[in-house]
């Protein structure tokens, strides 16, 4: 293939992510562009094109099939390479959990494996063959990837803490707009000493990995059903950690997240959103 025909290419796919882009940005949703597709983190679906050219050395029938077998090589590569570089935590990327253990790298490589396709194969005039892809981020993969959860949430129920109506909350919103926060599988709220208020050890499991710790949006319209019609919303005061996931939220902010049972609950149940550009 000439340069010429791969810049095309290359451009047709950038026409295809940006108009996804602003289709969800227009729904309130929070879309990161990567080299070779694009998050859904609203979502937490990872969006890939696979690219495949057909075998010469094959019969003129035989080609067609060769090529939709390529793409979905492809498309599985480029799934892989996006998911490796997200951000798992403000100090890690999903890479650096793979590597370091043979479970996690099986599971993820498993779960990219059984993409789904999106709508059909796009066959060119010179035999290449293109086929979109998804994966959920949740599931299988956040199972994998999340560290231990709940352990402060344990550490509460031994203490007397009253189900109080008027400090009582649906969930959250932390406006993080301007402070050039990072999308992450496990973000984390911090108070102004660092301390974790919400974040992986706050969250039942199960629904941390069918839901994610975060739902991340650009309106909050994109959440309403996650955190609520009485959301408890706080402005963060700046990002945190080497990769910038986490948010510092006021003293005073995190005190009322542990004033009563129910922002426990809202907390253990993972209804929490960001509200980010």
């Amino acid at each position: 293939m000439d340069f010429k025909s791969k810049f095309l290419k290359g451009s047709a796919l950038i026409v295809i992510f940006l108009a996804v882009a602003v289709f969800a940005q227009d729904q309130g949703e929070a879309v990161q562009d990567v080299a070779g597709g694009a998050i859904d983190w609203t979502d937490q679906v990872v969006m890939a094109t696979g690219i495949g050219t057909p075998n010469p050395k094959l019969s003129p029938a035989q080609q067609r099939t060769s090529a939709l077998t390529a793409a979905r090589i492809d498309a599985y590569r480029r799934l892989m390479e996006i998911v490796k570089g997200v951000n798992l935590t403000a100090e890690t990327v999903v890479n650096n959990s793979m590597v370091e253990s043979d479970v996690i790298r099986v599971t993820v490589e498993g779960t990219l494996r059984g993409f789904r396709t999106v709508g059909a194969p796009r066959y060119m005039d010179d035999g290449t063959v293109e086929l979109d892809v998804e994966v959920s981020l949740s599931g299988k993969i956040l199972g994998a990837l999340l560290p231990p959860t709940g352990s402060k949430q344990d550490e509460k129920e031994t203490e007397e803490i009253p189900s109080d109506p008027s400090g009582s909350y649906t969930g959250m919103v932390v406006d993080c707009r301007g402070l050039n926060v990072q999308f992450a599988l496990s973000p984390r709220l911090l108070d102004e000493n660092g301390e974790e208020v919400y974040g992986p050890d706050w969250v039942d499991r199960d629904i941390a990995e069918d839901k994610g710790i975060v739902q991340y949006g650009t309106d909050e319209s994109a959440f309403a059903s996650r955190v609520g019609d009485n959301p408890f919303k706080v402005d963060g005061l700046r990002a945190a950690g080497s990769n910038n996931c986490d948010v510092v939220i006021s003293d005073a902010d995190a005190v009322v997240l542990t004033s009563t049972r129910d922002n426990l609950l809202f907390m253990d149940e993972c209804k929490v959103a960001f509200l980010v550009d």
